[in-house]
């Protein structure tokens, strides 16, 4: 399931296994979403332009306008962790002359 999009009825399923996950509300501004989800949008956590899957494990329900401002870019506390882990790789380290 990584590559193009969804078919509408394995979309279906994704959003039901997302509410019972996350709950039917928005991920980021943790509004609720309608008894039709009306207005909820599957967002890829990590931009879909930098890991292309469909996996449910990246996949997070969104408002249209949080969806839209997040865009293909990283969640703040994902990418300072990902910063965080790079700085304590020993390659790093040693590419930067940092002390170990």
């Amino acid at each position: 399931m990584s590559r193009g999009r969804p078919k509408s009825e394995t979309r279906t399923r994704i959003v039901h296994n997302l509410v019972r996950r996350d709950g039917a509300r928005c991920f980021y501004c943790r509004r609720p979403f309608g008894p039709e989800m009306v207005g909820a949008t599957l967002d890829h956590y990590v931009p879909r332009a930098l890991w292309k899957t469909w996996r449910q494990r990246n996949l997070v329900l969104s408002c249209g306008p949080c969806n839209n401002v997040k865009a293909d870019t990283l969640p703040w506390p994902f990418a300072m962790l990902l910063l965080r882990n790079v700085r304590q790789n020993q390659l790093w380290r040693d590419a930067c002359g940092a002390a170990s």
